[in-house]
C-alpha cells in the first residue's frame, strides 16, 4: 500500500510539493504499479510521460510503493489540467466553494486552486 511521505525543501529553481497530500486522489494521481520506471523516478511526467528537469518539474511527493521509494513528478501543463479539471468536478458539489463569502474555507477547493495557480507559473517561466 502506498503512502505519502513529508516532502523535503526542494533544491533552489524547482517548485516544492508544498500541497497537501488530500489533493492527490483529486489529481488522479495514476497507481504506481502502472508507471514506467521513468515516471517513479521523476524523470517522466506521471500522467504524459514526457521527460522532466528539475526546472519544470511538479514534485508529488515521495512515496513508498511495494517497499520501494518512488519520486512521482508531473509536467506544469499535465498539472494546470489536473487541477482545472478536479476543481471544477469539485466545486459543483461543493457547498463552501459555492458560498461566495466563504469558497477560501475549503481546503479542497482552494489547495486545487494553489495549485492550478502554482502550476500556471511553472508553465509560465514565473517564480514566486
Amino acid at each position: 500500500m502506498a503512502h505519502r511521505t513529508v516532502a523535503h525543501p526542494a533544491p533552489a529553481g524547482r517548485p516544492p510539493a508544498d500541497f497537501d497530500a488530500e489533493l492527490l486522489p483529486h489529481l488522479g494521481v495514476p497507481n504506481l504499479a502502472t508507471l514506467t520506471t521513468d515516471q517513479t523516478a521523476g524523470r517522466a511526467c506521471v500522467w504524459g510521460g514526457g521527460p522532466l528537469t528539475l526546472a519544470t518539474a511538479v514534485d508529488l511527493g515521495e512515496t513508498l510503493h511495494d517497499g520501494v521509494h518512488a519520486f512521482p513528478r508531473a509536467c506544469g501543463p499535465c498539472t494546470v489540467t489536473r487541477a482545472t479539471n478536479a476543481l471544477a468536478a469539485h466545486s459543483i458539489d461543493c457547498a463552501t466553494c459555492l458560498d461566495k463569502q466563504q469558497w477560501t474555507d475549503c481546503t479542497v477547493g482552494y489547495g486545487l486552486l494553489s495549485v492550478q495557480r502554482d502550476a500556471l507559473r511553472l508553465v509560465k517561466g514565473i517564480r514566486s
